[in-house]
């Protein structure tokens, strides 16, 4: 069981060699995920990386946790979960304005694999097992 910073990493995520919790996805997916400070209002601000077999894809520290949380397993999990879900919104999910700012490459990345990865951050169905529960902490539980 992998323990960084006293907090024990969620099952199937490991500590990466930039020494980040990381969550790889499937085969070819790593989120990597750290809190960065606290905002004013004393949300968590987090840095996320997403990578296809070692090639940045996303990079950026746009999302914060609610007031409040303290960095643990289940904090991670959730802001796993929260990027995922906006990191894989596909075309006809929001308006064309939020994908304004994306890369050519991003824009193929995510007409290639946001639709399937989607299932990883569903609420309570495991895209790895299929079984009643987050897909983030799952080891065929």
């Amino acid at each position: 069981m992998a323990v960084l910073d006293g907090v024990t990493l969620p099952p199937r995520w490991r500590i990466t060699p930039r020494l980040l919790p990381g969550w790889p996805i499937d085969g070819e997916h790593l989120l990597e995920l750290w809190p960065c400070g606290r905002t004013t209002e004393g949300r968590l601000s987090w840095l996320y990386r997403l990578s296809r077999y070692g090639r940045t894809i996303f990079n950026a520290t746009d999302v914060s946790s609610p007031i409040g949380v303290t960095l643990s397993t289940e904090s991670l999990i959730a802001t796993g979960r929260t990027v995922l879900a906006f990191l894989t919104l596909g075309e006809g999910d929001t308006d064309e304005e939020y994908f304004s700012h994306y890369t050519r490459a991003q824009l193929n990345w995510r007409d290639q694999f946001a639709e399937a990865l989607s299932g990883y951050a569903l609420d309570d169905l495991c895209a790895y097992c299929g079984g009643d529960h987050v897909s983030p902490g799952c080891a065929s539980i």
